[in-house]
């Protein structure tokens, strides 16, 4: 049942980009930027985090790795072809045609989502959104689920809290400013 209300969402979806060119390249330029952007942002908050010399930065630099391991080992035990295979239609764009499940992109995007988040929540929230904008984008030209999506950003966001929550304690000393980094 799930997975059928999975489908049904995902021609929703693919049939909106795909019966309106240019959504559809908006939504190609989009899952084939975001990447890029998302490692930008990434490696902005690590440089302002090494500035700062904070106490954030082993979480930070652990919460993505951490959640691409797990992605990984899901893929490696349970193998769920992507929409454009099991459905036998023509995705927007070139990919191989792996495992969806669940989304390696949505995981990146969620997961710095958080990680930025934690260091300034404003960016973090507009991150969020763009993260979300992500999702739907790798749905719409047809490599994913909306369920690969949905278990992407939920894993990304619960590894990335716990990264921050389960913190090595590490003396750092002090910041630029003169602030104790111990909290």
């Amino acid at each position: 049942m799930l997975s059928g209300i999975d489908e049904y969402l995902f021609f929703i979806f693919f049939e909106l980009a795909g019966g309106n060119p240019l959504l559809g390249r908006i939504m190609v330029l989009i899952t084939n930027w975001s990447s890029r952007i998302f490692a930008v942002i990434y490696l902005a908050g690590l440089a302002v985090l090494l500035v700062r010399r904070s106490k954030k930065l082993i979480p930070y630099l652990l919460a993505p790795g951490a959640a691409l391991i797990v992605v990984e080992l899901i893929r490696y035990f349970y193998l769920r072809p992507r929409p454009f295979v099991a459905l036998e239609i023509e995705s927007l764009i070139n990919h191989d045609p792996t495992g969806s499940f669940p989304s390696r992109h949505a995981v990146g995007a969620f997961v710095i989502s958080v990680v930025i988040w934690q260091i300034n929540k404003k960016t973090g929230c507009i991150l969020f959104l763009l993260a979300a904008v992500t999702g739907l984008s790798r749905i719409m030209v047809g490599v994913h689920y909306p369920l690969d999506i949905l278990a992407g950003a939920l894993l990304a966001i619960v590894t990335g809290l716990l990264a921050f929550t389960f913190q090595i304690k590490l003396p750092l000393g002090e910041d630029k400013r003169g602030e104790s980094l111990k909290n």
